[in-house]
This record gives C-alpha cells, sequence and structure tokens, in this order.
C-alpha cells in the first residue's frame, strides 16, 4: 500500500436494477440501488487480491450481478474522485485533484447536476446515506436528495490501540467497538433496507455510501476472530513501487499520507495491521 492508492477513493460501485414496486412497474423505470464502498481494494473473493479473503456476501453479489475488473478511480483521492463519479466529470474539468473543495464550490460544476439531480430530475425518489459525496450533499446541492438515510460515524476508542506512537491518529486500528450494531455501517444497512422493502410513489435511485475499510480499522471483534494473524499470507509490496513518480507527488497531502511499507514492516506491526 502507499499513499496514493489508500487516500480515500470510491473503489466499488454496484448497481442493482429491480424493477419491483408499483412505481417502478407501472413507470417502466427500474428501482436503482447505488453501493459505495470507501477504499475497498481488490481483497475480496470474487476478485482474488488476497487467497484468505472471507467476503461470503459480497460475493454473492457478484454472482447475481456483473463484475467490472479492469475498472480504475477516476483521482487517487476522495473528495476528487467522488466530484467525479457524481458529476461524470474528469479531474481535468473540474479541476480537483487532492482533498479539498466540496462539489458545489467547484466553478466548473457550478451547471453540472449530480448523478442523483439527474435522476431526480427524470422522475425518480431520491435517497442517500452515508459517505457518497466526501462533504454530503449540502447549500445548492441539498434538495437533489429527497430523503436521507443518515451519516453517522463509528465509536473509536478513547486511547490508541495498536498504531505506533509516531504514525497519524487514522492509521490505528483494533477490536472496537463490541457489537456491530454500535457501528454507523451496520445503522446504515438497516436504514437502507428498511427503505428497500417501502412502496414508493415513484422508481427511486438510493445512493448507499459505506465507510469501512477506509481507516482507522476499528471493528467488532468477531471480524478480528475471522483471522489468526500469524497464518496470514502478507502482501507482495514491491519496494519499487513509488520509483517511478514524480517527487512532487511524494509530498502531497503528506500530513494525512499512510505509513511507507517500510515503516510498516520496521513497526514490527505488518501482520497485525495486515489482518486489521
Amino acid at each position: 500500500m502507499n499513499k496514493f492508492t489508500t487516500a480515500c477513493v470510491i473503489t466499488a460501485l454496484s448497481f442493482q436494477f429491480a424493477a419491483t414496486g408499483n412505481a417502478a412497474e407501472q413507470s417502466g423505470k427500474p428501482n436503482v440501488l447505488m453501493i459505495c464502498i470507501d477504499d475497498l481494494n481488490d481483497w475480496v473473493g470474487f476478485l482474488g487480491g488476497h487467497p484468505q479473503a472471507i467476503t461470503p456476501h459480497m460475493d454473492s453479489l457478484a454472482k447475481r450481478g456483473r463484475i467490472f475488473a479492469n475498472a480504475h478511480c477516476a483521482v487517487p483521492v476522495c473528495s476528487a474522485s467522488r466530484a467525479s463519479v457524481m458529476s461524470g466529470m474528469a479531474a481535468t474539468t473540474h479541476g480537483s485533484y487532492e482533498l479539498g473543495p466540496r462539489y458545489e464550490q467547484l466553478p466548473a460544476l457550478t451547471n453540472v447536476p449530480t448523478i442523483q439531480r439527474y435522476f431526480k430530475d427524470n422522475g425518480y425518489y431520491t435517497l442517500s446515506g452515508g459517505k457518497v459525496l466526501h462533504h454530503g450533499f449540502g447549500g445548492r446541492l441539498a434538495g437533489d436528495i429527497d430523503r436521507s438515510l443518515g451519516r453517522k460515524r463509528s465509536p473509536r476508542p478513547k486511547k490508541p490501540m495498536n498504531r505506533p506512537s509516531n504514525w497519524s491518529g487514522a492509521w490505528d486500528w483494533g477490536a472496537h467497538p463490541a457489537i456491530d450494531a454500535e457501528m454507523a455501517d451496520y445503522q446504515l444497512a438497516k436504514n437502507a433496507a428498511t427503505a428497500l422493502k417501502e412502496r414508493f410513489d415513484k422508481p427511486f435511485f438510493m445512493t448507499v455510501g459505506f465507510f469501512r475499510p477506509h481507516v482507522p480499522l476499528f471493528v467488532p471483534p468477531k471480524w478480528f476472530d475471522l483471522y489468526d494473524a500469524e497464518s496470514l499470507a502478507l502482501p507482495r509490496n514491491p519496494k519499487s513501487d513509488l520509483d517511478d513518480l514524480p517527487k512532487n507527488f511524494l509530498t502531497i497531502n503528506n500530513d494525512a499520507v499512510a505509513p511507507t511499507h517500510a515503516q510498516v514492516v520496521n513497526s514490527g506491526k505488518q501482520r497485525s495491521l495486515t489482518r486489521a
């Protein structure tokens, strides 16, 4: 992992089309569910990125849909990438390449609708929850969403759990909180599942943005129990991974970067962090 590939990026977009409910059937327009997963890489069963990944539910969803295994993020940074996905515009057009301006603050997007607004203007009821746009739907974008499914933060421990003292607080991990029900992602999933069972007067477009596996890597103990750190296969990180990058790229957003591979190995916590 390096500070670019582990930046906040929408790395999985899952579309399900289900013409269910009177509104969708009568209009001939399918209901659309869009799932955004923050920082997910190919460490899932159906993509085979790690031989020991246990992801049965995602694997099941993949079998019922279509996998885009050669997809690439628009920009390897969260707010910029999400602006690209939700606007349909490349960074070369909207001008954001770093963690920075909100969607509505980018002059090039002043007259460019979000995908949520596009659906709404074409007869859809829009719902959104969790992390979809990096900064949420505020200002002139507030009307793009008919109903919020919530955007909470999961609880964090009061003290560092496993990170070395010289690492950023974002790069901590551990078994916390005690149960799934305390996790914001779990609560969001419950809200979305409840909404999916409702009947609407219009076809709906629902966007659900899950925060994990974004750092810090805090999840309940049951998930850590799935893996034994000592028997885990460690990732094959090429030591030359950053050699072909311009020097100015290596100093971008320096305050929020991940520890380098060498720092992880030298800390003696590579297995613990890989497990998380």
